[in-house]
């Protein structure tokens, strides 16, 4: 056996391998997690209130890391990096393009609170969820703040500590709080 083959015979062991210890982990739950993907046990991926995970292939999902539904539903394309520390939730709906390289400390929250007053006290007065929708090939740095109602467009970048409050075009670099384009491509 020539090691090409070696390599295919092993590459094939572990995706079955994966395939077997993901179907375990999140049997019975509207969880889909492609087996070429990695998952940390350290992560927390869960269904809360409804909705459903879906993450593609080749995607590494690193310890610590959150992925809660709140009743939405989160999608991950395919190549794509959810590093230590990130948050996502789904209430509104996440959707993730392919390649995209979301780094550490990142937070996704696609909803914000509705103002309460002396009647209605904030925590009564319940939310509102658009969505966010993140396309191909972002690259989103570390401590990066996503709002609701954002959509972030194609081959752009987000800088460290940004919080990303309006929807960005693509091909655009964008820096700040809030965020605003400081270079396009």
């Amino acid at each position: 056996m020539s090691s090409s083959e070696a390599m295919s015979v092993s590459f094939r062991l572990l995706t079955q391998i994966r395939r077997i210890r993901l179907a375990v982990r999140f049997a019975w739950r509207p969880i889909h997690i492609h087996p070429t993907s990695w998952v940390s046990p350290k992560s927390i991926v869960r269904v809360c209130g409804g909705g459903a995970i879906d993450v593609g292939r080749h995607c590494e999902v690193h310890p610590f890391a959150m992925i809660l539904t709140y009743g939405g539903r989160i999608r991950i394309g395919d190549h794509c990096s959810v590093n230590p520390f990130t948050i996502v939730y789904g209430h509104g709906g996440v959707q993730i393009g392919n390649g995209v390289r979301i780094a550490a400390h990142t937070v996704i929250i696609p909803a914000n609170h509705n103002t309460g007053s002396d009647i209605d006290p904030l925590y009564l007065a319940g939310v509102s969820a658009q969505g966010i929708r993140i396309d191909d090939n972002v690259w989103i740095g570390s401590g990066a703040k996503i709002l609701d109602g954002v959509r972030i467009g194609r081959n752009a970048v987000v800088a460290a500590g940004s919080v990303v409050t309006r929807s960005v075009p693509d091909n655009a670099t964008v820096a700040g709080v809030p965020a605003r384009v400081i270079k396009q491509r």
